[in-house]
């Protein structure tokens, strides 16, 4: 046996004690959890034989929350963390909790493709599955998740399988192959933007209603794209006039769709993340001002004036600092060094904050129309009316009366 075989035998075995280590961890959630937890996944290196020595194993768990109504509070997240976190250091100390959704959440997040979630169904392995993680790995390895990059993906990769066939089969098949690499690389960015695919025949017109006309693509190659579907019928009843320059072209297209695809990816990314500021800073501002606090005109000054006129704590605060982050690397188009576990974490965080201070604000508005709804009264008036002397007769001059009509009747 070589070495890398070796090796290879090694990570196996001890990828086999980790995952025996993730089960152990799963039966102690049983048993505190009971029927509330429906994911354990190991994630990561361990379920891919590629870890090291000092790795961690990574886990999933997912946890129901089907039977409230709105998302669980953070208190209550926190000290359910607590217990999960708990059971993890009780079985070994390399048991670290990697992701943590509840079950609307995780499934919110797989539809969205949110990257958090779609790494750890493609990458993970379950040690306890109620019928929902393996369902989620395999709409995602088929491509089943609309509107989610793992389809989009997935036509690149039949494009791109399709060009290296072109290549090798040029003068045979190469006219149908090609018209339909320029099929699945054109529809991979109208997908993306959450259109259904259309036929090869109307590829070429859609990229140039949806994107040319909105100067995001060259016209160019709508008409690469049309000259290669042309080619199809043509090149099929005429393989001796099948040259190169098709392939070429067709490289050029497919190589000019993946980068529309990271184009649009971005920008999406980009708009939802500057959404969350957005919704962040004006939940901050209504929150001041449902305690009559003016917020201040400089977006600066923002969080020292709700520091100290909200009740919120340092995490709070800090909240400011790690959008300020995040949106400094969007400006500088620096993408890649945005965290994808802080930025799922900072969301989440400001969901959370956002959702109380709705809350909050509707609670207060309900009180002052509770308020308005109570009749004003003359509280003198009614204690007038409240006189005992008015209200009861006074029984001795009553009395008196009654003795006097008497003695008037005797004489």
């Amino acid at each position: 046996m070589s070495s890398k075989d070796k090796m290879k035998e090694m990570r196996e075995k001890s990828k086999n004690r980790r995952m025996e280590k993730a089960e152990e961890f799963s039966d102690k959630l049983q048993e505190k959890l009971g029927d509330k937890l429906k994911v354990v996944a190991v994630w990561g290196s361990v379920p891919k034989a590629e870890h090291g020595v000092e790795s961690d194993i990574d886990t999933l768990v997912i946890l129901d929350d089907t039977k409230l109504r709105q998302d669980v509070p953070k208190d209550a997240r926190k000290k359910i963390r607590q217990k999960v976190n708990e059971a993890a250091k009780e079985t070994d100390d390399r048991i670290t909790l990697q992701y943590f959704p509840f079950l609307t959440e995780f499934w919110d997040s797989l539809r969205k493709g949110e990257p958090l979630a779609i790494e750890a169904v493609r990458n993970g392995e379950p040690v306890y599955d109620t019928g929902i993680f393996m369902p989620a790995k395999r709409l995602l390895q088929r491509g089943k998740i609309k509107a989610t990059r793992e389809s989009v993906k997935k036509r690149l990769k039949m494009a791109a399988a399709g060009y290296k066939k072109a290549e090798k089969n040029m003068k045979q098949s190469i006219p149908h192959k090609i018209e339909q690499v320029m099929a699945n690389a054109g529809q991979a960015p109208i997908m993306l933007v959450g259109k259904n695919p259309p036929p090869k025949e109307k590829v070429p017109e859609t990229l140039e209603e949806m994107f040319v006309e909105k100067e995001m693509l060259e016209e160019k190659y709508v008409g690469i794209a049309q000259e290669l579907y042309d080619f199809g019928n043509k090149g099929e009843k005429n393989s001796q006039e099948v040259t190169g320059e098709e392939v070429e072209e067709q490289d050029d297209f497919v190589r000019r769709m993946h980068k529309l695809v990271s184009q649009l990816g971005s920008k999406k990314k980009v708009k939802g993340i500057v959404g969350d500021y957005k919704k962040f800073l004006k939940a901050n501002v209504a929150a001041l001002k449902a305690q009559d606090v003016e917020p201040p005109e400089d977006r600066d000054e923002l969080p020292e004036t709700v520091e100290e006129n909200l009740d919120v704590g340092e995490d709070h605060v800090e909240m400011f600092d790690r959008w300020e982050e995040v949106i400094e690397k969007v400006k500088e188009k620096d993408m890649e060094e945005v965290n994808e576990k802080e930025l799922y974490e900072l969301k989440q965080d400001t969901k959370e904050f956002v959702s109380q201070v709705g809350s909050d604000i509707k609670e207060m508005r309900e009180e002052e129309e509770a308020e308005e709804m109570t009749p004003e009264m003359d509280t003198s008036a009614v204690a007038e009316a409240a006189n005992t002397e008015q209200m009861v007769p006074n029984l001795e001059e009553k009395a008196e009366q009654e003795v006097e009509e008497d003695e008037d009747e005797e004489k």
